[in-house]
């Protein structure tokens, strides 16, 4: 496998890069709806974090503070409330705006349910997987451990908190629907975006297909797929440094088996063409 070299380093800096810049996301949008929720923090609503970054952003005149808190409120209006909520971990850590981008640089999706699918279409090979697989995890552990690094120590807590699934359905429940959603995820990401270069319209609109899977619940509390244990298990070790616990497993083992069956449908119904 002359290969593997260079797969091994695509792989781990895609990752990488996908992992900071999830972060970053994250950080946006946890300013956006800071900002958005600026008049019930002054009233002394919010936690002390939020009322400390709204502290530091005291700076700009008042009149300045509210316009922008106006336009966060607009621009918040464009998602799902669950983003807001941070209910809708998959639009941070699997949005077409970060992966497609990324693919584009180095001909690699750095998700895991997407690289275990394209495996079962003879993309990758089984060795080739065994390698990928554990590079995305210390991918997505560098790129926490950076973004963290990176970020004002105001907001680097944010970073790295946690995604915490309810325990309140059985194992079993929550293991299916991860496994449904990952694996309409896989082939989603997969053809949407070629259907719509073959139709010549922008894949930034992919996001738009994505909105149903991205809000679809995994859990007893409304909490939709990260679409990536990799992601999961990076937060729980640099957030809390503490493995994930077995009752959250459901939503670490769906993914890998969501995106086998992925795999298996796209080998049906959309075959990659072999004499290409």
């Amino acid at each position: 496998m002359k290969d593997l070299p260079d797969l091994v380093v695509r792989e781990a800096v895609s990752s990488i890069i996908w992992s900071v810049s999830s972060c970053i996301l994250r950080i946006t949008l946890g300013l956006v709806v800071l900002l958005a929720e600026h008049r019930s923090t002054v009233h002394g609503s919010g936690s002390s974090t939020e009322e400390e970054i709204m502290g530091v952003l005291g700076w700009f005149k008042g009149e300045i503070l509210m316009t922008l808190s106006v336009l966060a409120g607009w621009v918040l209006c464009l998602f799902p409330r669950t983003v807001a909520s941070g209910s809708a971990p998959g639009f941070v850590f699997a949005s077409t705006w970060l992966l497609l981008p990324i693919q584009n640089m180095f001909g690699i999706i750095p998700n895991i349910p997407t690289r275990i699918c394209e495996m079962s279409l003879g993309r990758l090979s089984k060795r080739e997987i065994a390698v990928v697989l554990p590079i995305h995890f210390l991918g997505a552990m560098l790129g926490v451990f950076v973004a963290q690094f990176l970020s004002p120590s105001i907001v680097a807590s944010h970073v790295v908190e946690p995604i915490i699934y309810s325990e309140g359905n059985p194992w079993l429940v929550d293991f299916i629907r991860e496994t449904i959603i990952n694996a309409v995820f896989t082939v989603a990401i997969l053809v949407v975006p070629e259907i719509m270069k073959l139709n010549k319209i922008p894949r930034g609109f992919a996001v738009l297909f994505m909105w149903p899977l991205y809000n679809y619940s995994v859990d007893a509390a409304g909490t939709a797929s990260t679409f990536g244990p990799d992601v999961i298990y990076a937060l729980r070790c640099v957030g809390k440094n503490e493995e994930v616990p077995l009752g959250q497993f459901s939503h670490m083992i769906g993914p890998i088996v969501g995106g086998l069956l992925g795999g298996k449908i796209m080998s049906i119904f959309f075959p990659d063409d072999v004499s290409m």
